[in-house]
């Protein structure tokens, strides 16, 4: 999978989902991953594409489409891992 971000012309303003899915993944942060139906993951980012992410927990990958996500969070605060805006 391709990150989304990445294929897009420079001049887009940035997507938060991507930019927060692509600092976790580049980072290797711990996320825990919330489903709508309950369930929860607790595991790193491997990748992610506009309809799904991959997901390692446990060292096994699981594939979670992101229309199933209630929420993503990370177990501590990020600070800021949004590019800086020029005016």
């Amino acid at each position: 999978m391709t990150q989304v971000s990445e294929s897009r012309a420079s001049s887009a303003p940035p997507n938060i989902q991507d930019v927060f899915l692509n600092h976790v993944r580049r980072e290797r942060l711990a996320v825990i991953v919330h489903l709508l139906d309950g369930r929860e993951f607790v595991g790193r980012i491997k990748n992610f594409d506009r309809f799904a992410v991959v997901l390692e927990v446990e060292g096994a990958d699981q594939l979670v489409f992101k229309h199933a996500i209630a929420t993503i969070a990370t177990p501590r605060g990020l600070g800021s891992y949004l590019p800086t805006q020029h005016a």
